[in-house]
C-alpha cells in the first residue's frame, strides 16, 4: 500500500446528498446518548481539584452545540447527527484558577464508533481524534476535490488503527496531541491524506529559573516535571501555547516564550 491513503469512503457524494436531505425532513427525534467521561488524570486532581467540563458536539441537524457542566453535576443525554461520523469534544476546565476550555487538552468521542448502547464512551485518544474531526471541518477549501474531503467521510476506523501501529512516529503515538492536527487537516483537506504528516511539531526548550517542583502538562499522556524547590525547570513550547500547572501557579508556552501566572493573579 502506498504511504499515501485514500481514508475518504467510495459514494461519498450520495452520502453527502442523503444527509443533506435528511437535515431538512425535520424527523423524529434521534436516540439519545450520555457521555461518559474518562478518568481525569490523579495529578490534575491533587493540584487542580475537579473540573468543570465545557461539551462541544454535532447536534442531530449537523450543527455545534454546547453545554456546560459544574464538576458535581450530572452529563445530560445528547443528541447526535444519525447519518454522519461527528464529534463529542470535552473540555476539563478550572475557571476559579484562571485555566478556561482550551488551555488543557480535550477528551472526546467520535460518533458512532465509540457508542455503546446508549452510552457514548469519551477518552483522552478520543479527544485528539476529535479536534483533528473539527479542524478537517474548518479548514479552507478552495477546489473541487477539497470540498469532497468532509470529515464524515472520512475512514476513521482506518486511521485510529494507523494510530496506533508502528508506521506513526512513537512520540506522537504516545502522545497525539505532539502533532499538529491543524495543519495536518489544511493539507489533508488540500492533496489528500498522507500518514508522513503525523510527526511531532518543532518545539523550544525553555530554561525558567526558580520554580522547582512538581509541574503537570496539559496533555494527560506526557511525563510530568519534578525539580528540587527553587531550581530551574526546562518547559517546552510548540506552535500552539501549552500549558503546565503546578502548586505555585501555571506557564503559557509558545515556541517564542514564556510566561508564569502565579495563582490568584487572574
Amino acid at each position: 500500500m502506498k504511504d499515501r491513503m485514500a481514508l475518504y469512503s467510495l459514494g461519498g457524494a450520495l452520502l453527502f446528498l442523503l444527509v443533506t436531505i435528511s437535515c431538512g425532513r425535520g424527523g423524529p427525534l434521534s436516540p439519545a446518548y450520555r457521555p461518559v467521561l474518562p478518568e481525569v488524570p490523579p495529578l490534575w486532581i491533587e493540584i487542580l481539584g475537579e473540573p468543570h467540563w465545557y461539551l462541544e458536539w454535532v447536534g442531530e441537524a449537523g450543527q455545534w452545540q454546547d453545554q456546560h457542566l459544574g464538576p458535581a453535576q450530572g452529563v445530560p443525554q445528547i443528541h447526535l447527527h444519525q447519518e454522519w461520523t461527528v464529534p463529542l469534544i470535552a473540555w476539563p476546565h478550572w475557571p476559579q484558577r484562571g485555566l478556561l476550555p482550551g488551555m488543557m487538552k480535550p477528551a472526546g468521542a467520535l460518533f458512532p464508533w465509540d457508542a455503546q448502547g446508549g452510552d457514548l464512551l469519551l477518552s483522552w485518544e478520543g479527544g485528539a481524534h476529535a479536534l483533528f474531526w473539527r479542524e478537517l471541518s474548518a479548514a479552507p477549501r478552495p477546489n473541487l476535490a477539497s470540498q469532497g474531503r468532509l470529515p464524515w467521510r472520512f475512514d476513521w476506523p482506518r486511521f485510529r488503527e494507523l494510530m496506533e501501529g508502528p508506521l506513526i512516529h512513537p512520540a506522537v503515538r504516545q502522545d497525539p496531541h505532539l502533532a499538529d492536527w491543524a495543519d495536518i487537516a489544511q493539507r489533508t483537506v488540500l492533496m489528500g491524506f498522507d500518514r508522513r504528516r503525523i510527526r511531532p511539531m518543532a518545539q523550544t526548550d525553555h530554561l525558567i529559573p526558580g520554580l522547582g517542583g512538581l509541574w503537570v502538562s496539559s496533555s494527560p499522556f506526557a511525563d510530568y516535571l519534578h525539580e528540587e524547590i527553587g531550581a530551574p525547570i526546562i518547559i517546552s513550547g510548540r506552535a500552539p501555547v501549552e500549558t503546565w500547572v503546578s502548586a505555585l501557579g501555571f506557564i503559557r508556552a509558545s515556541r517564542e516564550g514564556w510566561v508564569f501566572v502565579p495563582w490568584g493573579t487572574l
